[in-house]
């Protein structure tokens, strides 16, 4: 018989796949960026705290204060409060001057308002920083900030995201924990220890080795004061000895 050749096409002689075009390939970086850049904001969405620091001298009461999420302006921004001041932190969409951007300010925004949201008819803030990005304040970069002498010094600044803040205080002879979080606050309190020996003094006070000391009452600051049983010898905390702003145990 007569062999037919085989007429099924390999791979061999298909023809080759064409190279996308340009257009096609700018509509694909385009994609690829967008998908990138939303993966970023979600992972920036809606913090919950920030810690600051870099803020200059006239300012350092803020280094190291948790700002706190309160809820969003008319813009859809979150705006944040300081967990133990009045200082707010919070995007303006325009003060005066039609530039958007976020503020440290000693006022709460309004969160009706479209612009000006301290009311004070000016932009005048203890800090700010151009940024139209209202889904999260930047977490660094160069902030204009009221300094020494009234001035405006550009300071870097720094915003840490957090999910918890401790606070320790002392009162009436015990210590308070309050611990702030997405999930409310928790408080604990713990009573001062009862009652303390002493033990390790040198040989000129070698008297003191052995001796209890009761919590007999609590000082100004809620520190508790003790004094040793059968004699007048006592421990307590003391603020400032000398006046001169050192902080002392006696």
């Amino acid at each position: 018989g007569i062999h037919q050749p085989s007429t099924k096409c390999t791979s061999s002689c298909l023809a080759p796949t064409p190279a996308p075009s340009a257009r096609a390939m700018a509509r694909l970086l385009v994609a690829v960026a967008a998908t990138a850049a939303s993966m970023v904001s979600a992972t920036h969405a809606d913090p919950w705290m920030y810690t600051l620091s870099g803020a200059c001298d006239a300012q350092g009461d803020l280094n190291g204060m948790p700002f706190v999420k309160q809820s969003s302006t008319l813009s859809g921004a979150p705006y944040y409060k300081a967990l133990r001041a009045e200082k707010y932190l919070y995007h303006e969409p325009d003060c005066q001057d039609g530039a958007p951007r976020w503020v440290l300010d000693a006022k709460m925004p309004d969160v009706n308002k479209t612009r000006d949201l301290d009311g004070d008819g000016n932009c005048d803030y203890i800090g700010r920083v151009d940024s139209r990005d209202t889904s999260h304040p930047p977490t660094s970069g160069a902030w204009t900030m009221l300094c020494e002498d009234g001035h405006y010094k550009q300071q870097f600044v720094v915003l840490l995201e957090g999910s918890t803040t401790t606070t320790t205080t002392l009162e009436k002879g015990a210590t308070s924990t309050t611990t702030t979080s997405r999930n409310g606050t928790q408080s604990t309190t713990t009573k001062a220890t009862a009652s303390l020996t002493l033990n390790g003094a040198c040989t000129y006070k070698r008297t003191l080795n052995g001796l209890i000391f009761d919590v007999v009452s609590t000082a100004a600051d809620g520190s508790p004061i003790y004094k040793a049983r059968g004699v007048e010898e006592y421990i307590y905390h003391d603020a400032d000895c000398d006046g001169a702003g050192s902080v002392t145990t006696a």
